[in-house]
């Protein structure tokens, strides 16, 4: 029953040419940036707070790690009762998918930082924001590349279930009318679902990997 690789192509090629399948794919690429910024503000201070506080990090991270454990279309089904349908649910649930690859990589980013840096930092009489900047930013920024990518791969992969179930207008919808609807077409379907794998892997190769290179060789 599946179409030939050549059609899912020519059909992946008419698609690119369509604004209407463009504008779902920038609305989802859209919920998926705004989430994970947000997830960003939230995991911030307080992965930095919890890293430098032992007894803070023994009291909130199983906690974390407990709702982390939780499965996210459960989660879903919650949001969609409190939040409502639409593009809102959709940023949150991209939010809370985020919020936990982005803690644990700073988090951890933390705690290996050096006890020395901030005694040379003390030393030198900086203030807080002089060893924020000069000592844990650039010590912890390796570690929030990886949350960020690790966190935009997971964020894709729950959003396609939350446009499907919360009806919010996207390239999930887009798929799920193409292989459920009236008028479905397992090309068009398939060739939606390449683009959203496409797409995923241009940003972790182009942005995220040529990131975490120069990375390295700064670090070197």
């Amino acid at each position: 029953r599946l179409p030939p690789f050549h059609e899912v192509l020519f059909t992946l090629a008419q698609l690119g040419a369509t604004p209407l399948f463009l504008a779902r794919v920038g609305q989802s690429f859209l919920n998926v940036v705004i989430g994970i910024s947000l997830a960003m503000v939230v995991v911030m201070p307080l992965a930095l707070l919890v890293g430098s506080r032992n007894q803070l990090d023994q009291a909130l991270t199983p906690i974390i790690m407990l709702v982390g454990a939780l499965p996210d279309l459960a989660i879903l089904s919650l949001l969609v009762t409190v939040v409502g349908r639409g593009n809102v649910v959709a940023i949150a649930i991209c939010t809370f998918s985020a919020f936990f690859p982005i803690y644990f990589t700073i988090r951890q980013g933390v705690k290996e930082i050096p006890t020395d840096y901030f005694h040379v930092s003390s030393i030198f009489k900086a203030n807080g924001a002089q060893t924020f900047t000069k000592v844990v930013l650039p010590s912890i920024f390796p570690n929030m590349v990886t949350g960020l990518r690790l966190s935009f791969e997971f964020s894709w992969n729950v959003l396609m279930a939350v446009e499907i179930i919360a009806s919010v207008a996207g390239v999930g919808t887009f798929i799920s009318s193409s292989l459920e609807g009236p008028g479905r077409s397992l090309a068009y379907g398939l060739a939606a679902i390449m683009t959203v794998g496409l797409l995923t892997i241009a940003a972790d190769r182009l942005f995220f990997e040529k990131l975490e290179s120069r990375i390295r060789k700064w670090r070197a």
